[in-house]
């Protein structure tokens, strides 16, 4: 549902994705920071806390009130939420990210290496890992660009719990604005960072009172430095369309336990028969029931009560509930015996919906990704100056995912691609090579040493040695 601002500057459309009218070179309201601050803290936040708490184990079947006294009361946490977002943060960035330059098939040895420092200096394959994570636990995370004072382009993943930007409000308008914040749970204090295209500005204030202006500073970067991934123009989390079934299988997986425990302390009955009180001080905790006798001509009558046993059904249930999980959230079920024994084929049916989802999501990460090495480049500091954004254009970010491979296979596969697409390509369809120029390089250096040593081997070989013939 789309929020409603007091301000008829502000909009924002049903998955939560601020918008303002532009504002030019100018900064923003502070009515207008202060709401949407309000708004991000109180309704975005809710919703964000409780998908960290469900990743984090903390399940409302933890919360729920307790049974009376005497009833076994299991209160089990079967996370899929942390399975699920680890399983694919893995499939998806658990093998590094390559980044390189390549201008429409054309290196550039002095690029390369100033896009491999600058990816050292921030460890940004570990970052692009950790955006994924918050990505599918939240649906959406930031980077922040900043300059430390080495005067390096740093990059560094912000929790969408205190950040957020604002686009404009015309067709595929870039971001008008963004703030980072932070809130003191005790007062209520609030304080954080204002980026505008032209200016940073620092702010202070309260819940109660709103936020004011501080320090205002030129932004080196000429563009807002905070940079929005997700996976969807939705922004859901991976596991939030399925938290219904995993709130069942917590539920059904704690009434078992109720079960075990109730078979464990059967309770004793006796009918036809007076039992005096003070021989059951705690009827419940002793687990007896006393029925006194109403018919004089009839035995006594002592026994355990036994409860309906509901296993299979239960079971049953609990299959169903754990595979529409999987399903609806396209994560495959590595616990499933087919990745133990199938074929590679047969794995890559069985990925199929998890590849296609990876794809889409590393589509929405690559302009992302542009659109930080844009902000990169037109700073000038740790990679080369370019105000035009063309380099950007050409970084290259090679996503590989994380499956087991048939080398043999592949090295089949590259050997026929070598007579339709160049080597390059043609190399990077082995899943071993991390990096295809190297190779190529290695595999002529190799090529020209066999060639240098074969003409050695010819010099040696004496003009007579060829006159032998018959004698």
């Amino acid at each position: 549902m789309a929020i409603n601002f007091n301000s008829d500057r502000l909009s924002s459309d049903e998955n939560h994705v601020f918008y303002s009218e532009s504002i030019g070179d100018d900064l923003p309201v502070e009515t207008d920071v202060n709401e949407l601050i309000s708004i991000h803290a109180n309704r975005l936040n809710n919703r964000y806390n409780r998908l960290i708490n469900y990743y984090l184990g903390k399940h409302s079947i933890i919360r729920k009130l307790a049974k009376a006294k005497g009833k076994p009361d299991n209160r089990l946490v079967i996370n899929f939420a942390k399975e699920l977002v680890d399983n694919e943060v893995g499939f998806f960035a658990g093998t590094p990210v390559k980044f390189d330059y390549d201008d429409n098939g054309n290196g550039n040895n002095e690029l390369d290496q100033r896009i491999a420092d600058f990816v050292a200096i921030n460890d940004l394959t570990d970052t692009i890992a950790e955006l994924a994570k918050q990505v599918d636990i939240f649906g959406r995370s930031y980077t922040l660009l900043y300059q430390d004072e080495d005067s390096n382009t740093r990059v560094a993943p912000i929790d969408p719990r205190n950040a957020f930007v604002v686009y404009g409000t015309q067709i595929g308008a870039p971001i008008e604005y963004a703030v980072y914040y932070t809130q003191r749970q005790r007062n209520g204090t609030i304080s954080g960072t204002l980026y505008t295209k032209r200016s940073v500005v620092t702010f202070q204030g309260s819940a109660t009172a709103g936020i004011q202006y501080d320090e205002v500073t030129d932004n080196l970067f000429t563009n807002v430095p905070l940079v929005e991934f997700f996976a969807s123009i939705e922004r859901q989390g991976l596991f939030e369309q399925v938290i219904s079934l995993i709130d069942a299988v917590d539920m059904a997986m704690s009434n078992k336990g109720n079960d075990i425990d109730y078979f464990s302390n059967t309770i004793m009955k006796v009918i036809n028969a007076k039992l005096k009180k003070e021989t059951i001080n705690e009827m419940i905790d002793k687990r007896v029931i006393n029925v006194p006798s109403v018919d004089s001509d009839r035995s006594v009558d002592i026994d355990f009560l036994n409860k309906p046993d509901a296993d299979l059904i239960q079971e049953h249930f609990l299959d169903r509930a754990i595979d529409a999980i999987y399903t609806k959230s396209n994560v495959a079920n590595f616990n499933d015996d087919v990745f133990g024994n199938a074929s590679g084929t047969a794995l890559e049916f069985k990925l199929q919906s998890m590849s296609n989802a990876a794809n889409m999501k590393e589509r929405k990460f690559k302009l992302s990704i542009r659109q930080l090495f844009k902000l990169a480049f037109a700073i000038g500091a740790t990679l080369p100056l370019d105000m035009t954004g063309e380099l950007a254009k050409n970084v290259k970010a090679t996503f590989k995912r994380t499956v087991p491979h048939n080398v043999q296979d592949e090295a089949t596969t590259a050997k026929t691609l070598l007579d339709v697409v160049d080597r390059k390509t043609a190399i990077s369809a082995i899943s071993t090579v991390d990096d295809p120029d190297a190779v190529i390089k290695a595999r002529d250096e190799e090529q020209r040493n066999n060639a240098n040593n074969a003409l050695a081997t010819l010099g040696d070989v004496s003009e007579n040695d060829f006159k032998g013939g018959d004698k």
